[in-house]
C-alpha cells in the first residue's frame, strides 16, 4: 500500500482507543476521523492522533472525502445503525463483537453491504491473531484426532464500571454479548454450528445477565461447556480436547497468549507468545488486504459465519428468556 489508509471511527470508549493505539505498530494505517454523539467527546479523542478531524455529526463523518474505512466502536445497541450509515455512503465498515442484537439485524447489515457492494467484516478480534490461526490450523490437521470437548470461559468483574451499557438492557447489556460472545464464537470456530443449546444464567435485578453458562452439543457427539461473567473474574483460559491428546490456551485466550500442544504419546509441543501490543490491528491489516482483493467479506470471519454465530446468540438468550426492548425482530 503507497498510501495511508484512513480509519474513521465512530464511538470514543475503550475499545475504540485500544484500536486506534494499536494501529499505531502499523506504518501505513491513521485514524483521520472521530465520532461522537458529542462535541466535546469526538474533541478530546481527536486529540490524541495526529490531523485527526472530530465529528459529532454522523452524517457529515460519513461526507469525509478522505475515509477509507469505518471501524464502529459504539454501544451494542447501535451497531447496526451505525453500520448502516457508513455502508450506505459508500464506506467499508469494520464494525465490533457483536456484530449487532440479534441475526436479523446481523443480515439486515449483511444484505445493505452487499446491495451496495461494500466489505463489512465483524471486528472479532481473536479470529485474526497468529495463535488463533495457528491453533485452527493444528486442529484441522487432525493432530488431536476427533475433537470430543472444548472449555473456555470469559470472566471480568466489572462491577466498578458503572457504565449504563453494561447494565441496562435498553443498551443490550449484560455478560452474554459482552463477554460471551468471546466464548461462543470461539466455539464455533472449533466445532461449527451446534446441533443443541442448553443454558443457565443469574440475572440483575434490571434483567441483564451477570452470569451465564452454556453448553453446546454438536451433531457428531462432541460438546462446548462455555460461561462468560461480568460479576467476577475467571481464569480467561480455553481447552480443546481430541481422542490423542488437548490443546491448554493460557491466559487470556482469545488475546496474543501462548499455549501448548500435549498428545496422549507424552509428546508437548510449547507455543511461546512473543506478539508486542494489544492485537487489534491484526483485523485492520486484514480488512485493507480484503479491500485490496475488491472481497466484500473475510475468509477468516464469513458473513455466515457471523450469522450463524450470532443465530446461536439468539438460542441462548431465547431459552434464558433475555430480550432487549429495542432489537429488530
Amino acid at each position: 500500500m503507497s498510501k495511508k489508509f484512513n480509519w474513521g471511527i465512530i464511538g470514543t470508549g475503550g475499545i475504540a482507543n485500544a484500536f486506534a493505539n494499536d494501529i499505531k505498530f502499523l506504518d501505513n494505517h491513521q485514524i483521520k476521523a472521530v465520532a461522537s454523539r458529542t462535541k466535546k467527546s469526538a474533541l478530546e479523542f481527536s486529540l490524541k492522533f495526529k490531523k485527526c478531524v472530530p465529528y459529532h455529526d454522523y452524517n457529515d463523518f460519513v461526507s469525509d472525502p478522505s475515509l477509507d474505512a469505518v471501524y464502529i466502536a459504539t454501544p451494542n445497541h447501535l451497531h447496526m445503525e451505525h453500520s448502516l450509515i457508513a455502508i450506505n455512503a459508500g464506506l467499508p465498515v469494520l464494525c465490533e463483537k457483536p456484530f449487532a442484537l440479534n441475526s436479523k439485524e446481523v443480515q439486515t447489515m449483511i444484505d445493505a453491504a452487499k446491495l451496495n457492494n461494500i466489505l463489512l467484516v465483524e471486528a472479532m478480534w481473536s479470529r485474526f491473531l497468529p495463535h488463533i490461526i495457528e491453533i485452527k490450523n493444528i486442529v484441522d490437521s487432525g493432530v488431536l484426532g476427533k475433537i470430543l470437548s472444548l472449555h473456555a470461559d470469559h470472566g471480568q468483574d466489572l462491577r466498578s464500571i458503572k457504565n449504563p451499557r453494561l447494565w441496562e438492557l435498553k443498551y443490550g447489556g449484560g455478560s452474554l454479548l459482552d463477554l460471551g460472545i468471546y466464548v461462543v464464537s470461539f466455539a464455533h470456530l472449533i466445532l461449527g454450528n451446534p446441533k443443541e443449546v442448553a443454558s443457565k444464567t443469574m440475572l440483575s435485578k434490571k434483567g441483564v445477565d451477570l452470569q451465564t453458562s452454556v453448553i453446546l452439543k454438536y451433531e457428531n457427539g462432541a460438546q462446548a461447556i462455555l460461561n462468560s461473567t461480568m460479576i467476577n473474574t475467571t481464569p480467561c483460559r480455553a481447552v480443546i480436547s481430541g481422542e490423542n491428546g488437548m490443546i491448554e490456551i493460557d491466559p487470556i485466550f482469545y488475546a496474543p497468549s501462548s499455549f501448548r500442544v500435549s498428545l496422549n504419546n507424552g509428546e508437548i509441543r510449547d507455543y511461546q507468545n512473543k506478539y508486542l501490543g494489544h492485537g487489534l490491528r491484526e483485523q485492520a491489516i486484514e480488512f485493507v488486504k480484503c479491500i485490496n482483493m475488491k472481497l466484500e467479506e473475510t475468509p477468516r470471519m464469513k458473513h455466515l459465519e457471523s450469522l450463524s454465530v450470532m443465530e446461536t446468540m439468539d438460542k441462548i438468550r431465547k431459552e434464558l428468556g433475555l430480550v432487549f426492548p429495542n432489537e429488530i425482530s
